[in-house]
């Protein structure tokens, strides 16, 4: 990746797009230098991103929802900007029995740093992944 930051973003109305949105997470943190390892987690953390605002949208008749890439030198952030209401998320260690709610578990323990603001009728839904020895420096 050349200087600056690579800024794309997509319009999710059908199931398909889960899939190129996951295809664009691999292709932008693997052209930015991130671990194939990291590549195939940040593509996880994309379809289960996509997939929850994709249910929710689905069945309050909101879809379409966008994705959004910001890729800098040392960290990729990926935000999934839905309508909605902003919902809590924080990592827990201990596992999830229940039938529901284990993908933004996963997405927490994937990511270095996720959070949900409210921005009038969106919720914005961030995700962000440093590369090794990296750390998250504020909002």
């Amino acid at each position: 990746m050349k200087n600056g930051a690579v800024i794309k973003n997509i319009s999710v109305t059908k199931d398909a797009d889960i899939v190129k949105a996951m295809e664009i997470t691999e292709r932008i943190a693997s052209g930015m230098g991130f671990s194939s390892r990291d590549c195939l987690f940040l593509r996880l953390a994309t379809e289960e991103a996509c997939t929850n605002a994709y249910e929710y949208c689905q069945k309050t008749n909101q879809l379409p929802f966008k994705v959004f890439w910001k890729g800098e030198r040392q960290h990729l952030i990926i935000v999934v900007k839905q309508r909605g209401k902003k919902f809590a998320i924080k990592r827990e260690d201990g596992v999830n029995r229940g039938s529901r709610g284990r993908g933004l578990q996963l997405i927490a323990h994937i990511v270095d740093h996720v959070y949900v603001k409210q921005r009038g009728n969106y919720v914005l839904f961030y995700m962000c992944k440093f590369k090794k020895n990296e750390r998250w420096l504020g909002e």
